[in-house]
């Protein structure tokens, strides 16, 4: 199955309709007590997501005014057949960020890469090998030299 849209018409409306949705979120996410401050924890994220807004708008109404000339745009093909293999590693990001509430970082880290690494017919053991130790040293320095927890 492929569908065929207009790239920055739909990225347009996608980032203004994210942008205002995370502007309408910031006073519950970041709690300030001294609302007499000019500058506040808010202000640098409302100036970003607010920047964000403001291009997706003009972009939105640049988009909307080639539609309406009937200019040529940019014209996308998404083919979902191509794509399944990109749906199956979101599944897998998701599913580590769903494991780690269970099993330790270190743990859930080596599972993740060892399916990635499987996902992609890798068969070369020196790939686990090294993945693994990575995992493992970066755990361990975190948790021991730097006194982080990790989840």
């Amino acid at each position: 199955m492929k569908i065929t849209f207009r790239q920055d018409l739909v990225g347009s409306v996608v980032f203004l309709v994210v942008s205002i949705t995370l502007w309408l979120l910031i006073p519950y996410q970041i709690l300030i007590e001294d609302e007499e401050e000019i500058i506040t924890a808010q202000t640098f994220p409302r100036l970003i997501i607010g920047l964000m807004g403001i291009c997706s708008a003009i972009l939105l109404v640049k988009e909307l005014i080639k539609y309406f000339r009937k200019q040529p745009v940019k014209m996308v093909e998404l083919n979902f057949q191509q794509e399944g293999r990109a749906l199956t590693v979101v599944v897998l990001l998701v599913a580590y960020w769903g494991i780690l509430h269970w099993l330790p970082f270190m743990l859930s880290s080596i599972l993740f890469s060892v399916l990635l690494l499987l996902f992609f017919n890798c068969r070369n053991w020196k790939y686990y090998a090294i993945v693994i130790s990575i995992v493992v040293s970066v755990s361990i320095f975190f948790q021991h030299f730097l006194n982080v927890s990790l989840p």
